[in-house]
């Protein structure tokens, strides 16, 4: 009797124990004609790969693969390849909710880290909708916060990242606060959050402006903001928004700090504006990629190095880290690797350290990390912490 045999419908190994579930497994790799290559794990992927914000998938899609590459180097998982397939949504949300569905037609375990807010809400929909897990959205928008029952987000909400920053503002006496976001879903959101944060201390948002997201218009706004004299100016924006904006705020002359959120990439603005980036600080949800004595960075950072790339940072240790959740789930879910098992797995990372830094799933409870910091950028385009 050959290995195909044996998994018609799944009805033999479902009916298993546990431990005869495990001796199938075994033996159905050992039926496998010889020189057949093991099944994939195939995990789907909603991505921004055209359209103004195409810039925000390249640094997450790095760290995912540097830590598939890794494991598939070492074997898989119980003999397994890990397959990323991807779609592109263009930042739609019709579209990534089209893509999860046909994701899940192609035999997808998970959807991993859509990108972005409008990708994420429309991945998530359907994610729920076709009964798949979906691990670590790109996006800490309020609207992806409630729990949902295959929801899992890793990073912490924006609404923490902007409150984080406002405390640390009021407590050193800058009060004068502006907002300014691209002008899209989870900017927006950002923006409403920061408002609320500011009013809890007493206080009132000064003003807010929303920048295009091809940044045709962003000295426009740049003008408009520096008229109201804030002492700090905070940021929801893509790279590209943010350099025009900066940059075009700077020639005002108008003197005020800039604080943004962790989309921002420090090098990538100071590559574009160079001396003009100097001291602009950014929460950051994911601990500094250069620590190397961390266990969890010095994982990446060898994961990094086998993929052949030494262009370590904060966008591809969260790719990594998101990635590492999900393989977790995966191999705690057992050799069947149905999305039920998946999901049932993930709930089950109570107090699970990655390596230095802590995730707590349940049940009932699907926002993963608690973890920020702000940092600084330098003269140089590194970070300060």
């Amino acid at each position: 009797m050959n290995a195909a045999c044996l998994r018609r419908d799944g009805v033999i190994a479902a009916s298993l124990t546990p431990a005869g579930r495990w001796l199938f497994a075994v033996f159905a790799a050992w039926a496998l004609p010889a020189g057949a290559q093991p099944r994939p794990i195939v995990i789907g992927q909603t991505v921004v790969h055209s359209g103004p914000l195409a810039e925000l998938s390249a640094a997450p899609e790095q760290g995912i693969r540097a830590l598939l590459h890794q494991l598939n180097a070492a074997g898989g998982l119980r003999g397994r390849p890990l397959l990323l397939k991807q779609l592109d949504d263009g930042y739609d949300a019709a579209r990534a909710a089209a893509n999860v569905q046909q994701l899940a037609r192609d035999g997808a375990v998970a959807i991993l880290m859509p990108i972005g807010t409008a990708s994420s809400e429309g991945a998530l929909q359907a994610a729920n909708a076709v009964g798949l897990p979906l691990v670590g959205p790109y996006s800490g928008a309020a609207s992806l916060r409630n729990f949902t029952a295959q929801g899992f987000q890793v990073r912490v909400s924006f609404d923490d990242e902007y409150r984080r920053i406002v405390q640390h503002l009021m407590t050193i006496g800058l009060r004068r606060i502006a907002f300014a976001h691209n002008d899209n879903p989870g900017a927006r959101s950002a923006r409403d959050g920061t408002r609320r944060s500011i009013e809890a201390l007493g206080g009132k948002l000064l003003g807010s402006v929303a920048v295009r997201n091809d940044a045709s218009d962003a000295g426009e706004q740049a003008r408009r903001l520096a008229a109201l004299a804030p002492q700090v100016v905070v940021l929801s924006m893509s790279n590209a928004v943010a350099a025009a904006f900066i940059a075009a705020y700077r020639a005002t002359a108008a003197p005020a700090q800039f604080y943004s959120f962790s989309f921002l990439d420090g090098r990538a603005l100071h590559q574009r504006i160079a001396g003009a980036a100097t001291g602009v600080v950014i929460s950051q949800v994911v601990p500094y990629p250069w620590n190397a004595g961390l266990p969890l960075v010095a994982e990446y950072q060898s994961a990094m190095r086998q993929l052949g790339s030494s262009d370590v940072g904060y966008g591809s240790l969260e790719g990594y880290i998101n990635a590492k959740v999900l393989v977790e789930g995966l191999r705690r879910a057992g050799p069947e690797l149905t999305p039920a098992a998946l999901k049932a797995a993930l709930e089950g990372l109570r107090a699970f350290d990655l390596g230095g830094i802590t995730l707590d799933y349940g049940p009932t409870r699907h926002n993963g990390l608690g973890f920020s910091e702000l940092t600084m950028i330098r003269s140089d385009g590194g970070h300060a912490k």
